[in-house]
């Protein structure tokens, strides 16, 4: 499989991962979330997200939180996409309903 990285193409993801000094599971998590570009550059800090007045300290814990999976939550919160934001914020609110009641 060839991964391309900053303009660079690599002929197999464990090329890619020994020149970048990641692992090889670094390089496939990449290429799931579709941050190729951001590979090896230490970027991975939390971000916090907050949606209808919750706040999760990553996108990971929101996705699990309300239900959804990262890929989406990371694609709607980049892209700020109308139907995917209103997806989004109905998953939160449905979230709030349930953890308001077991309160």
């Amino acid at each position: 499989m060839l991964i391309k990285v900053r303009g660079v193409t690599y002929p197999s993801v464990r090329q890619a991962a020994e020149s970048l000094k990641v692992t090889e599971a670094a390089v496939y998590s990449a290429l799931f979330r579709g941050s190729m570009d951001l590979l090896g550059l230490g970027n991975t800090k939390r971000k916090p997200v907050e949606v209808e007045g919750l706040s999760f300290p990553s996108i990971a814990a929101a996705a699990r939180a309300l239900g959804l999976s990262e890929k989406y939550v990371r694609k709607v919160i980049l892209t700020d996409s109308i139907a995917g934001m209103k997806r989004f914020r109905a998953a939160a609110l449905v979230y709030r309903n349930k953890i308001g009641e077991t309160e």
